[in-house]
């Protein structure tokens, strides 16, 4: 699907598909390509005289396939997290096309910071009148969002902290044992480290679009958007260093979770060995006394049966007690 976008004052103003299509591409100054079929790709093409990349070619690893110059236009491919909400993340490229008159996007997802793009530009429709100041603040808008993540993947590693380190495992989990409920927690930390993980391509795919933009775009680019990129770069850098903290932290709960889970296993193993221990003595005597031999000397006694009986609580409340005093459980 194509949509077209132009200024007015009020900010962006989605534009309805006129008579003809020359005076479509003459208006708009953004035009967003959301998952494009082959005739509007190729339409795209005939009409911008630019070359549309593909889906295949938006997912090359190269860098020179990512980021490069042709025909006074920058082709920026960047990675984009999308599905948080529905804690089902995943990676996505949205490749920026900058001309010195549009901005195209070519994109097969759905991102929030696409959706609410239009709310900012209608705040602050002065900011968009370029086609770089609507490239940056759309940039500003996803850098934003992944922002807004990793602030609540902090409010979630603060309660997973906490119920690691509080032993309030109640507080995060509905489960009948503390074994289920640290598992749990071990699931969480896993889609933590996923999310982190997406992330800091994202982040480092956006940083190095930047530095190509400022580089290339250094001769016709204004000292506004100069100044704009600078300080956007830096704010990626600094999440960049803000994400990396986070994977620490992560990999610091897993370990203790782990441990936790480790102290749980040995706990249940001491109790069946002091549980063994405990019943070895009783079934030393039964043992002893269900020999079937002829000729034992407490067979014919009166009080065997009873004395055996004693015998055998008296040989396990002795190891009880003196665990019990030891302080082994």
């Amino acid at each position: 699907m194509l949509n077209f976008y132009a200024v007015r004052e009020d900010g962006l103003l989605r534009l309805e598909a006129p008579a003809t299509s020359a005076e479509l591409f003459e208006k708009a100054i953004w035009i967003d390509a959301h998952e494009p079929t082959t005739e509007e790709e190729a339409f795209l093409e005939e009409n911008l005289h630019l070359a549309i990349p593909t889906r295949e070619e938006m997912r090359d690893l190269e860098e020179s396939s990512r980021l490069y110059e042709e025909n006074d236009a920058l082709y920026m491919t960047a990675i984009i997290v999308t599905g948080v909400a529905e804690h089902r993340p995943v990676k996505s490229e949205i490749t920026f096309v900058v001309t010195r008159k549009q901005l195209i996007t070519i994109r097969y997802a759905d991102p929030l910071a696409f959706k609410t793009f239009a709310q900012k530009c209608s705040r602050q429709p002065e900011a968009h009148n370029t086609s770089e100041l609507v490239f940056i603040s759309l940039v500003e808008q996803v850098v934003q969002r992944i922002a807004e993540v990793l602030e609540k993947t902090t409010t979630d590693l603060d309660t997973l902290a906490t119920a690691i380190f509080e032993n309030d495992l109640t507080a995060i989990r509905k489960e009948r044992n503390i074994s289920e409920g640290l598992q749990e927690l071990v699931r969480r930390l896993g889609r933590n480290s996923a999310l982190i993980g997406k992330l800091r391509e994202s982040l480092l795919s956006f940083s190095r679009l930047l530095a190509f933009c400022r580089e290339k775009g250094d001769a016709w680019l204004p000292d506004g958007a100069k100044v704009k990129l600078e300080t956007l770069d830096r704010d990626v850098q600094s999440l960049a260093a803000y994400e990396e903290n986070l994977g620490a932290q992560i990999g610091y709960l897993q370990d203790a979770t782990f441990n936790l889970i480790n102290i749980e296993q040995n706990r249940v193993i001491k109790v069946f060995t002091i549980a063994a221990v405990l019943f070895l003595p009783p079934t030393l005597v039964a043992t002893i006394y269900g020999m079937n031999f002829q000729f034992m000397p407490e067979l014919k006694w009166t009080l065997g049966y009873p004395f055996s009986l004693l015998l055998m609580v008296g040989s396990a409340l002795a190891p009880y007690f003196w665990f019990k005093r030891n302080g082994w459980f």
